[in-house]
């Protein structure tokens, strides 16, 4: 899932090329990429539908669900014009998932190619973790930028890229030539083309199969329970004494796990079918 940053023609305007946009430069940038990506096979989603559409963030990041990464596109800003290093902005560690070891390692493939292509000095790799429960699951574990925090909301790994810095001269002229950001979103996708593909072959036959066979039953679970939502209402909200004492303990693994998540209102929306499937698949020890 690409996540163009910002929205329209005129947002955050260069301090030294006053011709360039950063909303200008990741829209496009996020149609080259997408093509790109397509070539090698990816089935790749915008956040937005139209340029001048503008998505609260953390709603860009939860777009993402069913994909397997997040990227938001920008480029940066500082009050040093010197400066013109990549920043790629991943998750910070969890210790409870390996969204965050995920969001690393796409971080780490990227920021590479970017300073090659670009001719900039090496990547800066940042986090920014909240010092609050953001979610409400009673962890510390949530994500300072809006976008990463909805991506990790939804179970994707996300990156933030930093294309350079636009208040730097040499950087914000290349990004303004069509031609350069073609061969970015070139080496881009190739890059992670590249990721992909290592990450299948680690996979045995064996094991690719048994991913297969378990996606299709969590798929067909989430269709009955999709179905049957609406009539069966949202009875549980939170993990308090409320709970039905079968569904506690599963219920519970879950949360301290981070599978199961609040959302926006930090409730958990758990009705009485969708507790009879967890409780049913932790029986079958899916979730150990």
């Amino acid at each position: 899932m690409l996540d163009p940053g910002h929205a329209g023609n005129t947002y955050n305007q260069s301090t030294v090329i006053a011709d360039y946009y950063e909303s200008n430069m990741t829209w496009t940038l996020a149609a080259k990429l997408k093509k790109a990506l397509e070539k090698h096979g990816f089935e790749v989603g915008l956040t937005r539908g139209t340029k001048d559409e503008d998505p609260e963030l953390t709603e860009r990041g939860r777009r993402a669900r069913g994909y397997d990464l997040f990227l938001s596109l920008h480029s940066n800003a500082s009050s040093d014009p010197a400066s013109r290093s990549p920043w790629l902005i991943h998750f910070s560690p969890d210790g409870k998932t390996d969204l965050d070891e995920r969001s690393e390692a796409a971080a780490r493939a990227l920021g590479p190619v970017i300073s090659q292509v670009m001719g900039t000095t090496a990547p800066f790799y940042y986090t920014k973790p909240t010092d609050f429960d953001r979610d409400g699951n009673g962890y510390v574990d949530d994500e300072w930028y809006g976008v990463l925090f909805g991506a990790k909301s939804v179970g994707v790994p996300g990156v933030i890229l930093e294309h350079s810095f636009h208040t730097n001269a040499e950087s914000t002229l290349w990004l303004m030539d069509e031609k350069n950001l073609d061969a970015l979103a070139e080496a881009e996708a190739e890059c992670l083309a590249k990721l992909f593909k290592t990450e299948d072959e680690e996979m045995t036959e064996a094991e690719k199969k048994a991913f297969s066979e378990l996606s299709a039953k969590v798929d067909k679970l989430e269709k009955r329970v999709t179905a049957h939502h609406d009539q069966i209402g949202v009875k549980w909200a939170y993990v308090d004494e409320n709970l039905p004492d079968w569904a506690a303990p599963t219920v519970k693994k879950l949360v301290q796990s981070g599978i199961i998540k609040g959302n926006g209102k930090n409730s958990f929306e758990l009705s009485y079918l969708l507790m009879r499937i967890l409780v049913m698949l932790d029986r079958a020890k899916i979730f150990d």
